[in-house]
């Protein structure tokens, strides 16, 4: 009977703070603000940004000093690309560099005098590039479209000469390739920049949106005059730790159809790769919500004002983009860097999301991020137990004396 009895307290005490909580992050409009506002807004925002997902068709001045039908035809498999666009045919470098710089063209392609006599000639000759390199994905897909012209155009080169020894067309066409050379994607078939860059960004949200709406309640209980994150000591009458429960079963609520809509609806509207059933997501995305709702109640016994919150945890967004892992690669981290990263959620959420999302893999299949969600949830809250009783302990007795 006694155990039914404190059964029946306990869940009546979980479920008030946990109805309690619930209604301070509705009453507040600027928590409102970033469990839905930002979690529904910004997702559309990059995916519609990065919808293209290729950067094709990019600006480029030629300037053809040669002027044979050499390099004619140089002109039109460039223009042919997918990558390359030759908007201006200009007569000098010059010029080409003044319509660089006043913002027509994004590189500028040089074919030099004697291109086609010295490849008569069987001499090597250049074809000149200038890239901006100061935006890799220009730079990048320039020079991608350049190099498959000229490979290609070499791959001619080559055949038509063994053609003209007397080398049987097909038996030439082997010669001039004696390699071949086959490149396959994997997991992000068209490589394109929004299938790459949504995952991680997808997850920052989740996790930075709900760090700092945690972190403006606990700012405005400080505001109020409240001791830590905790207005509702008053009406505590068990342990404290039913309080972090109801706190993390309230953020659980309003987050798994935020997380289910983010991580399983925007990829399918967006055509990212989305190889996870929803019953994976959901079985990846519960430890990962509890660990940040822990890692946020933590954080938040730090927090003095609702706009300090706001700020010191704005702050930490990008450098926990280039912590997780897909913006640079963790085995090229200065020493240090990598056990720093594995503070935060975030760094097994990416890793792990791409795993189970991109590359189809099953939650038995990373484990060890899922395991490490579990780790961290324990570490936090074995710290929040701990700070919290003590101030728990320092409220009853202000209560007591008062």
């Amino acid at each position: 009977m006694k155990l039914i009895k404190y059964i029946k307290i306990l869940t009546k005490e979980v479920w008030r703070l946990w109805i309690n909580e619930l209604k301070r992050v509705f009453s507040d409009g600027g928590v409102m603000l970033l469990f839905f506002g930002a979690t529904i807004i910004y997702p559309l925002i990059y995916g519609l940004s990065y919808q293209p997902e290729v950067l094709q068709n990019i600006p480029v001045a030629i300037v053809d000093q040669d002027n044979s039908s050499s390099s004619r035809t140089i002109i039109q498999m460039l223009d042919a690309t997918e990558q390359i666009h030759c908007s201006v045919n200009l007569g000098s470098l010059n010029d080409a560099k003044n319509a660089f710089f006043e913002g027509a063209v994004s590189g500028v392609i040089l074919i030099p005098e004697n291109f086609e006599k010295d490849i008569l000639q069987e001499k090597q000759t250049p074809l000149v590039v200038y890239a901006d390199a100061s935006y890799l994905l220009v730079y990048k897909q320039t020079v991608q479209g350049v190099m498959a012209v000229v490979q290609q155009k070499n791959k001619d080169i080559k055949r038509q000469r063994y053609e003209d020894a007397g080398v049987p067309k097909v038996q030439a066409i082997q010669l001039s390739q004696p390699v071949r050379f086959n490149s396959e994607a994997l997991y992000n078939p068209s490589s394109g920049y929004g299938s790459y860059t949504m995952v991680g960004l997808l997850i920052l949200i989740i996790q930075q949106s709900l760090l700092m709406g945690i972190g403006m309640l606990s700012g405005s209980d400080k505001e109020r005059g409240g001791a830590s994150y905790i207005s509702v000591l008053d009406s505590l009458k068990g342990s404290v730790s039913r309080l972090i429960v109801a706190k993390i079963l309230a953020y659980l609520t309003i987050y798994i159809p935020v997380s289910m809509y983010m991580l399983y609806v925007i990829p399918h509207w967006f055509n990212l790769p989305h190889a996870a059933s929803p019953g994976t997501i959901l079985a990846f995305v519960i430890p990962f919500l509890i660990s940040v709702s822990l890692l946020g109640l933590l954080l938040s016994a730090l927090f003095r004002s609702r706009e300090q919150s706001v700020i010191v945890l704005l702050f930490t967004s990008i450098p926990l983009i280039f912590l997780s892992g897909f913006s640079w690669p963790v085995e090229a981290f200065p020493w240090g860097f990598n056990y720093l990263a594995h503070l935060f959620p975030s760094t097994p959420a990416v890793i792990g999301f791409l795993k189970i999302s991109v590359m189809g893999l099953s939650i038995p299949e990373i484990r060890v991020e899922w395991y490490e969600f579990w780790i961290m949830s324990a570490i936090f809250m074995a710290i929040n137990l701990f700070v919290l009783h003590r101030v728990y302990n320092r409220y009853k007795r202000k209560t007591a004396i008062s």
